[in-house]
């Protein structure tokens, strides 16, 4: 080889440090070149990058025809599903890889924590660990946007889990929800968290961890003798830095393109989940979450209030509290103290696999009961059904026309309304027992909800309206709705609930 061909790499590398930040970049993020085994154990970091900017891009293209409005939201993943070309890949790829991704974060830190990276780079540990907490919050959003019966459920749970926090219980329910009930409301904010505020987050994570923040010095004072001397023998051992460079690079190229292939082709075979819309689920619909939070619903299983809040919303804080201050939990431990040295890496590898255990579980509860394992073929044969039926769009509605026919519609809809109002008053045990909450004729009184329209929500057909009636509380209302089962009649119960029905 010439010596001309030798310097091309450094004139290459020189012209990318004189024109652009790459150099800065690379010296911010790469740790000290290692060779062989763990060489290729490094590669986590090239698989995380890969699966973020899938997620990223395919949730892109999915909002690109994507409405978060409860009367459209089903309508819309369902022409995704059938109508757009590759669209059940591409949302599957989006489903699948948003259960990959935090699997492979946290075989990041481990592999972070076995090779004591956390130490001497604490920057680049505490960036791992809040974008694993920023992607679980993102696949706990994600789950409400297809507003199927899956989506229904984790919503209902998402709600319980906020009201049952102390003191902000009740107002974080409202904020989340944006009103009283689960509504479009509730859909566009869930919307806005996964499309905009978490992926703001998780690049603005990334951005500082390459750009503003950085870790000292590998050898600085604090670190361990051991860390010390295997540092130096490494360095000694080790191969010159731009050639591992460039070999790394190939490594990650190889692992993320080979993870690549094997999620695309799982995608093409198993469609993501999606089942019936959320206002005709049917009673006995089985809701299962994916297969990231299998070990949070088999916890939840056994749990309700407070408690239940804890272990959904608190305990998983902690964690990752715990995990965030691993390096200087640490870091006054000696090099002989093996023991104390791995704590931090037990703790998570115990906690993976307590995760693991917990799901399995789960999913063995569900294989071996009969009852649900035959609700979950039904269901599953009932989705088979569906994607094979053809789309059907739904009926242009006033807002579809144009601005003049939408006007005259909406007056003639205001006018219909209202003398239907008229001419169907609400009966005497409304207007004694209801109207002082919900309005004389259903239109609500803040901060009580509005009843004009409650009828196209899921579980509110005139006999959920008289259970409600007899016990709010069986359907997760709380005060100051009260129970009229003694204080009303049956008749007058059916009357108000037919009466409530027929709000449109």
């Amino acid at each position: 080889m010439s010596a001309t061909e030798n310097t091309q790499p450094t004139e290459r590398a020189r012209r990318l440090a004189r024109w652009t930040t790459f150099a800065e970049v690379v010296r911010r993020v790469v740790d000290e070149p290692e060779i062989g085994a763990r060489a290729w154990l490094r590669t986590t970091a090239g698989v995380v990058v890969l699966l973020v900017a899938l997620q990223l891009c395919t949730g892109l293209l999915l909002a690109c025809y994507y409405v978060p409005a409860t009367q459209d939201a089903h309508t819309t993943v369902a022409f995704i599903e059938k109508a757009v070309s590759g669209g059940a890949w591409l949302r599957a790829l989006h489903v699948y890889g948003s259960v990959l991704l935090p699997c492979v974060l946290v075989l990041h830190l481990l592999q972070k924590l076995w090779r004591g990276t956390h130490r001497r780079r604490p920057v680049a540990w505490l960036g791992s660990v809040a974008l694993l907490a920023l992607v679980f919050a993102a696949g706990g959003t994600g789950y409400t946007l297809a507003w199927d019966a899956r989506a229904y459920y984790t919503t209902h749970v998402a709600e319980g889990l906020v009201r049952g926090l102390p003191v902000i219980g009740a107002s974080a329910r409202l904020w989340l929800l944006g009103g009283p009930v689960i509504s479009t409301l509730t859909l566009s904010r869930f919307f806005a968290l996964h499309a905009l505020v978490l992926p703001f987050l998780i690049l603005t994570t990334i951005i500082a961890r390459l750009f503003i923040f950085r870790d000292q010095n590998a050898h600085d004072a604090d670190m361990t003798t051991h860390d010390v001397t295997h540092s130096a023998q490494t360095i000694d051992n080790r191969p010159t830095h731009t050639s591992w460079l460039r070999a790394q690079l190939a490594r990650n190229a190889v692992v993320s393109a080979a993870v690549f292939i094997a999620l695309a082709l799982y995608a093409a075979k198993y469609p993501a989940p999606f089942g019936p819309a959320a206002d005709s689920v049917p009673v006995e619909y089985l809701p299962r979450p994916g297969a990231q939070f299998l070990w949070l619903f088999e916890l939840l299983k056994h749990t309700a209030g407070a408690s239940a809040s804890f272990i959904g919303l608190i305990l998983p804080g902690l964690i990752f509290a715990l995990l965030a201050l691993a390096p200087w939990l640490d870091r006054r431990a000696q090099a002989v103290n093996t023991l104390r040295r791995r704590a931090p890496a037990l703790f998570v590898s115990v906690l993976s696999l307590l995760v693991l255990g917990l799901t399995a579980l789960a999913l063995f509860d569900d294989a071996h009961d009969p009852r649900t394992r035959d609700q979950l073929a039904r269901q599953a044969t009932a989705e088979e059904a569906f994607r094979r039926a053809p789309f059907i769009p739904q009926r242009a509605r006033p807002a579809d026309m144009n601005s003049a026919a939408a006007q005259t519609t909406d007056a003639t809809n205001a006018n219909t309304q209202a003398t239907a109002n008229a001419n169907n008053p609400p009966p005497a045990a409304y207007t004694q027992n209801c109207a002082k909450c919900h309005g004389a004729h259903g239109e609500g009184v803040r901060p009580n909800p509005k009843l004009i329209g409650i009828a196209e929500q899921p579980h509110r057909t005139v006999e959920d309206i008289i259970a409600i009636l007899n016990d709010p509380s069986a359907y997760d209302l709380q005060k100051p709705m009260t129970s009229f089962a003694n204080k009303l009649t049956d008749d007058e119960k059916r009357q108000i609930a037919e009466w409530i029905e027929g709000l449109r």
